[in-house]
């Protein structure tokens, strides 16, 4: 195994959790509980029973057909977390071949999303997040390599073969296979899939893998990388397919494309391109197909030119703006933006291009100038930008002023949740309007007084009305529907009336177990509703909306690979397709009573069209159902059984989550300080995935010039809302053999114990933890100074941000006071009390892609204390900057560079990436100046399995500039464990 490979293992974790670690996915302080079955543990909270208890019984299914379906099985017990940190589908597994687990979370997809077609949100996801622990955590058949792999985590980590479009290309293709829904059958995906072939735009196999700016690169692994896996099937065989994956565990090391080469007879790239080929002439023909009966007259036509990612699209009620969610990334990350464009053209423009072509030719008559774009895009007349990274979702307008959207929201840690604002345009004013209400899409009464929305909380939709009335506003005031694990609700749109009244019904579209999305309308007051007709054989269903009389009822289905924009007439009970299918279409409104606005998406995002009715293409669809009952012809025929909700107490115990699973791994790091020396540290580390309760033994040594050695241990509890910590160290120190200038002190030996207490809160924009902390400790030298120490400080770690996406400014503060006795002190003719403080003031704020910060650090203690302080060193897994608040480290010089009473620095910084271009200026009393300037950066950690949590990659390069002495560059490259 080469070490490079397992650096590469380390990085990614580090990359890949780094969201996790952010976004504080799961709170270890909750009343955790354990559901334990023969080869799961499910971890979940209160809230979360009824869904966990279910999914359990789901996994032995999933786990049984697996291993009847492929011969693999996983012998170790998968350990499950059941959490909902974002308010939004999603979940992840984490394939280690004796540590697996996975995260499930609750709150099922919408319609129009690119996992809504399944048997149940919870079957397809356990099912998908379990294929990739049996597909990805196979024990390797080389005994040494399966046994350092259960003893080292890193190791186990570097062994997982595959790229990324591998592994979800696999997971999504048995998650079709299985069930005959899921992603590969999904008519919306096809038809998206297929518009990208027709441009050209496939993503060449390099880019499978590739998360980027490019339209839907994110997705790519899943939505083409399961029609390639298919295809190779369909060509080859699933038996050498499946070969690939009994050969990647082989004694013989292979990744995948040696596996894959040597069954295949061509490379995965090259047969990619035959099957980029054979697809893109499949799609080529489908739309000639679908364009049979369409013309340009009949057609819809460009409206509004827009790219990437376009959303929540709603006309005011004069139909005079459009309200739409623009999302853009970039290598800066994700920017999301409501702008209101007026719809009437833009003349300006207009004249604006005419008058430049005109004096182009003015200037040079024979030139051929410009031929003038199919539409001038539509001024921007109002634009509101996200808050803190909180999204935009679901604009709409409560009159020709103001508009309600929806955003996320942080109440406490793992607390988030969408929440509704009103944005008044005339003065650019924003109010939230709900607290911690879990809306996600919703309608507004026509006269303004209540909204009605889906609630999505702990895993339960349903639908609800929402008080928009002063005295109550946000305020729950009824609930339309149960609560249910088995429907989910989307889209409810209030029913227009022609005279002005109150809505008395609403349309909207809703999901059961096992069932395809139906299309109904219910009665406001009371349970009543119509199930509205729809093309026989349809699959995918989204997008409701009303004609402004109320008389016909708008929306979107999938059927043959194809999407179209349907109208249901009312009057006269007809069903009719009014576009050909040609364009993956989105979000139909009604502009006019002739006139129909409408998304497409191609390979650059989407843009808004206009569709004539009166010269649509319109197609009397006869043959329509009202069922919604699945057919599974397309799932393989072993297949799982039907979703269902059961809870089986039977099948497992529960008991209090406690301490957790314990699960151990060996820790070995190193650190290479140009500075001062290199050390070697190994160890071994237990805890759980949540890190209630962790701890850590470790020994240091430099092998290189034993510079530095030394042993270290640590505990730590994470399961109350006070968060306690202990760590003890011992380890010795040559300071006259350092790589650079140090004092003198010859051979030091400190050892120490360090308890700290910490009390953290979080809310929206700030988080503040309180914290006490206090130390023993013993210093000698081989200059016969030796003295103990014991301290006790309390402090406070501020943090507050605001972002307006395009500026943002964050301010952070770290102070405590000290009070502390120690020998040293006493020499001076003291009784060895002094008091001190230290702290660091960061502000930092950003402009648009271009960021700047500056920080100031300070250490003051009392004359009392002597030159207590020392200057320069570096942390690792030993030495722990908050256990030695004395030492001021900096990684660029050596230990005991320069020592004091009174140390003050002075930092500007400009992140570019993964790194911070620096200048520092340290400032010891009574001693030189020196000035550090260069390149640094840190990767942390706080989220996984054992081996990763607390992981912390530093790095940098720095030229020093003491005052009167010679300048040096200094470097260092560091791996250790940060508590």
């Amino acid at each position: 195994m080469k070490i490079s490979k397992i650096f590469t293992a380390i990085t990614f974790a580090l990359s890949s959790l780094a969201f996790t670690s952010q976004a504080e996915l799961a709170d270890s302080t909750q009343d955790w509980q354990t559901f334990e079955t023969k080869n799961f543990r499910v971890h979940f909270t209160p809230e979360y029973r009824q869904w966990a208890l279910s999914s359990a019984r789901e996994m032995e299914v999933v786990r049984q057909l697996i291993k009847d379906q492929q011969g693999r099985v996983l012998t170790e017990k998968v350990d499950t977390f059941i959490i909902d940190p974002y308010n939004a589908a999603n979940g992840f597994a984490v394939p280690l071949s004796h540590k697996p687990y996975m995260a499930l979370f609750a709150t099922p997809p919408q319609s129009d999303t690119v996992i809504s077609n399944s048997t149940g949100w919870q079957q397809l996801l356990v099912l998908h997040e379990y294929v990739h622990l049996v597909h990805l955590a196979q024990k390797s058949r080389s005994n040494w390599r399966n046994n350092v792999a259960n003893w080292y985590d890193i190791f186990d980590l570097s062994q997982i073969n595959g790229e990324r479009w591998v592994s979800e290309g696999y997971a999504t293709l048995l998650e079709s296979r299985l069930t005959g829904r899921g992603r590969l059958f999904n008519n919306q995906i096809e038809a998206i899939i297929q518009k990208f072939s027709r441009q050209g735009a496939m993503p060449s196999y390099k880019e499978l893998s590739v998360v980027n700016d490019s339209f839907m690169s994110g997705s790519m692994a899943y939505l083409v990388g399961v029609r390639y896996l298919k295809w190779l099937e369909d060509n080859y065989g699933v038996d050498i397919l499946d070969a690939v994956w009994t050969r990647w565990s082989g004694v013989e090391q292979r990744d995948f494309e040696a596996a894959f080469k040597g069954v295949f007879p061509d490379t995965a790239k090259n047969l990619y391109q035959r099957f980029v080929a054979e697809y893109t002439f499949d799609a080529m023909k489908h739309e000639v197909k679908l364009s049979k009966n369409s013309n340009a007259d009949n057609r819809s036509a460009l409206w509004l030119d827009l790219s990437d990612y376009i959303s929540g699209p709603s006309l005011s009620p004069q139909s005079d703006y459009l309200a739409i969610v623009e999302t853009q990334r970039t290598d800066d990350g994700k920017t999301t933006k409501l702008n209101v464009y007026k719809t009437s053209e833009n003349t300006k423009k207009a004249e604006e291009f005419a008058k430049e072509n005109k004096d182009i030719l003015d200037a040079d008559p024979q030139d051929i100038v410009d031929k003038a774009p199919s539409v001038f895009k539509r001024e921007v007349a109002y634009t509101l930008n996200q808050k803190n990274n909180s999204g935009i979702n679901n604009p709409r307008w409560l009159d020709k002023d103001t508009i309600i959207y929806g955003a996320t929201t942080l109440a406490s840690v793992n607390s988030r949740h969408q929440d509704l604002f009103s944005w008044h345009l005339p003065t650019n004013t924003v109010k939230q309007l709900t607290k911690s209400a879990n809306i996600r899409r919703f309608d507004i009464s026509n006269d303004g007084q209540y909204i009605i929305a889906e609630r999505n909380r702990f895993g339960y939709s349903q639908l609800v009305k929402v008080s928009l009335s002063p005295s109550s506003i946000g305020q729950i005031t009824d609930e339309l529907t149960q609560k249910s694990l088995e429907h989910v609700y989307d889209f409810p749109r209030l029913r227009p009336t022609s005279n002005g009244k109150p809505s008395d019904s609403f349309a909207y579209v809703s999901s059961t177990l096992n069932n395809k999305w139906q299309l109904k309308v219910r009665q406001l007051n009371g349970e009543q509703e119509t199930i509205i007709p729809l093309p026989e054989n349809y699959q995918f269903l989204s997008f409701p909306e009303w004609s402004k009389d109320g008389e016909v009822l708008y929306f979107v289905a999938g059927l043959d690979s194809a999407t179209r924009i349907y109208k249901y007439d009312f009057s006269t009970k007809d069903l009719s397709a009014i576009t050909s299918g040609e364009q993956v279409v989105t979000w139909p409104m009604v502009q006019a009573d002739n006139k129909l606005l409408h998304l497409a998406i191609n390979s650059e995002g989407s843009d808004v069209f206009l569709l004539d009715l009166a010269k649509a293409n319109k197609k009397l669809i006869t043959d329509t159902t009202i069922s919604s009952v699945m057919t599974v012809e397309l799932a393989d025929n072993l297949q799982l059984a039907e979703a269902a909700i059961i809870i089986d107490e039977s099948i497992g115990v529960q008991s209090a989550y406690g301490i957790g699973p314990q699960q151990g791994t060996i820790t070995i790091t190193e650190s290479v300080y140009s500075a001062s020396s290199s050390m070697l540290e190994v160890g071994y580390k237990s805890g759980d995935v949540l890190s209630r309760f962790d701890w850590q033994v470790n020994f240091s040594q430099d092998v290189f010039s034993n510079i530095i050695s030394g042993a270290s241990g640590v505990v730590r509890w994470q399961g109350w809302p006070v968060k306690l910590l202990a760590h003890s160290y011992l380890f010795n120190l040559k300071t006259n053999q350092q790589d650079s200038d140090a004092l003198a002190l010859g051979k030091t030996t400190e050892k120490g114990l360090f308890l700290e207490a910490r009390y953290p809160y979080i809310s929206e924009l700030l988080s503040i933890d309180i914290f006490a902390q206090a130390r023993v400790s013993q210093f000698d030298d081989s200059q016969n100074v030796s003295f103990s120490s014991q301290s006790f400080s309390i402090g406070v770690d501020q943090h507050w941000s605001y972002d307006q996406q395009n500026w943002g400014i964050s301010q952070a503060v770290n102070a405590q006071i000290i009070s502390a006795k120690d020998d040293l002190a006493k020499i001076d003719g003291n009784d060895g009390s002094y008091t001190g403080s230290n702290g660091l003031i960061n502000i930092r704020a950003h402009i648009k892609s271009y960021t700047f910060g500056i920080n100031y650090l300070w250490a003051q203690r009392s004359e009392d204390a002597s030159n207590i302080l020392s200057l320069g060193g570096y942390t690792s897994t030993l030495i722990q900057k908050k256990a030695h608040l004395n030492k001021q480290l900096a990684p660029e010089l050596a230990f005991y560079r320069q020592t004091g009473n009174d140390y003050q620095a002075f930092q500007a910084y400009i992140p570019l990436g993964l790194v911070d271009v620096f200048y520092t200026r340290h400032k010891m009393t009574e001693q030189a100046i020196i000035d550090s300037y260069g390149v640094k950066g840190t990767l942390n950690n706080d989220f996984g399995f054992t081996g990763v949590t607390n992981l912390a990659i530093n790095y940098g390069v720095a030229q020093v500039n003491p005052e009167n002495k010679k300048s040096d560059t200094q470097g260092w490259v560091a791996l250790s464990y940060k508590w």
